[in-house]
């Protein structure tokens, strides 16, 4: 079960390391093990390294689960099918599985099925127009220890705040060994390409297309919206299914990657980007009819237009909640002229900056990058978690993401750093867990209003913090008081 210690890179090769102690467990009790052995060490996990927050990092012991990965479907005496599913299986590997076994599949799909379940919940992996994966777990099996005795144990959590904890716990509450959840029929995605107006105008279809993401596009502003609705009027796929994913395979996957590679690293001018928005990308983006495919297939951008190993990148996704929406985008498009130099600070946003002591910074920044990738945006509905970046009583969430293929990366960092913080502190923006995650635990902790609660959960099973590394300290400050109260969210 042991491996020789390597030099551990992430996938977008921001992150390395090298752990002293690399682990491939088979049972159970080998994780237990493992963990008296590190009691006064450190343990991480590791999966598939698709992110690009350091949570993974460890100097002492990295466990790799990638032999937990059976999945069991049963159905319950109201016909819903239930899955349990080690927590090392690969969510490609678990679509296929469900598929086969019960013709299901989950109930939310991220963009990427490269990822482990255990990490996909772990970190609030999400979709659009659904909860995060998180928000379904319905068991979570944790080899963590025991607050009495101290020694290795394993925690089975099926209901109360330790559930909602462990469902995005960001690997503070333990090694997840299974999960269990319910899973869903297989169903049909409609899907069509649409310029809109506006937001107001793309928010509108919102009922008619919950599924729908939408983009930005830099420096021509323009939107639009990838339509999307549950199809139950066939029952199978369009004809054009094939030609729909050959068209964003032969486009996106490699036409516009290229030409987005060329322009910022090749040719390298700034202006060549703008231009290349402004003038050619309304010609290269055709409006499309209606598809429908399987939802594994419609959702997952790996497998439609994001070959991610030909063309790895960075990313920052925020989150915000969705009456700030409008403003934050308006914000967002600010911003990113004064980055690109192609505007000045407006006097509603000097004010906006000036209220947060901000506003000399982004002067200082003026000029320094021009984002060069579209930006997503997609709706998360409110998730019954403590942790997850929708965690909310009531309200949806949207998620905005910003992506950049330029090295190197210093600048991208100045934009994310300077977005993350104020962002955060004038709407309320929570950075995505998985992703580049710059803020410090003083602003987190205004960000989460459970965060403390969290805390004390993840103490209980982990006193002596052998699951908790420096990126976990700084983003969640576990050195705080105990009692410390989270300050107003602003919801």
């Amino acid at each position: 079960m042991t491996r020789r210690p390597s030099v551990i890179t992430n996938f977008g090769r921001n992150i390395r390391f090298r752990p002293r102690h690399l682990y491939t467990p088979r049972t159970e009790s080998e994780v237990l093990a493992i963990l008296e052995r590190h009691a006064e060490g450190q343990v991480r996990v590791v999966a598939s390294r698709h992110s690009w927050s350091g949570g993974i990092e460890s100097d002492d012991a990295l466990i790799d689960l990638r032999h937990f990965d059976d999945v069991q479907t049963s159905i319950d005496d109201e016909g819903h099918i239930w899955a349990t599913v080690g927590g090392g299986c690969q969510l490609k590997v678990l679509l296929r599985k469900l598929r086969r076994q019960a013709n299901a599949t989950l109930p939310s799909m991220g963009l990427i099925t490269e990822q482990a379940i255990a990490g996909a919940i772990s970190t609030g992996t999400h979709g659009s127009g659904k909860h995060s994966l998180s928000h379904y777990m319905e068991e979570i099996r944790v080899a963590a220890y025991d607050p009495e005795s101290g020694r290795a144990a394993v925690h089975t959590w099926t209901s109360g705040p330790e559930l909602r904890a462990a469902r995005c716990a960001i690997g503070c509450m333990g090694v997840i060994l299974s999960v269990r959840f319910r899973c869903v029929p297989r169903y049909l995605i409609a899907e069509s390409m649409e310029r809109s107006a506006d937001l107001q105008d793309t928010l509108s279809r919102e009922a008619a297309f919950p599924l729908q993401q939408f983009y930005l596009i830099p420096h021509s502003w323009d939107w639009y919206d990838q339509k999307r609705r549950v199809d139950t009027s066939s029952g199978r796929p369009s004809k054009l299914a094939p030609l729909y994913r050959l068209y964003w395979l032969a486009w996106l996957d490699v036409g516009f990657h290229l030409i987005i590679k060329s322009l910022t690293s090749v040719l390298g001018r700034d202006g060549r980007v703008r231009g290349f928005y402004q003038r050619l990308f309304p010609l290269l983006v055709a409006r499309t009819p209606p598809v429908s495919d399987w939802s594994e297939r419609q959702l997952i951008m790996e497998q439609l237009i994001m070959e991610h190993e030909l063309f790895r990148h960075l990313e920052i996704e925020l989150f915000v909640a969705a009456h700030r929406l409008p403003e934050a985008a308006g914000y967002v498009r600010e911003v990113l002229d004064v980055l690109a130099g192609t505007a000045s600070v407006s006097e509603g946003l000097r004010d906006q900056l000036e209220s947060v002591n901000m506003a000399a910074r982004l002067d200082t920044l003026a000029g320094s990058f021009t984002h060069h990738y579209p930006i997503c945006f997609r709706r998360v509905l409110a998730d019954d978690t403590m942790m997850s970046m929708a965690s909310s009583p009531d309200e949806p969430w949207y998620a905005i993401s910003f992506i950049t293929y330029v090295e190197p990366r210093d600048a991208f960092y100045g934009m994310a750093d300077f977005l993350a913080e104020s962002i955060a502190a004038l709407f309320r923006a929570r950075p995505h867990w998985g992703k580049y995650f710059p803020l410090e635990w003083q602003t987190v902790e205004h960000l989460y209003p459970e965060l403390a609660t969290f805390r004390t959960l993840c103490r209980r099973v982990d006193p002596d913090g052998v699951f908790r590394n420096a990126f976990l300290e700084r983003a969640l400050g576990f050195d705080a008081q105990p009692g410390a109260v989270a300050g107003d969210t602003g919801q």
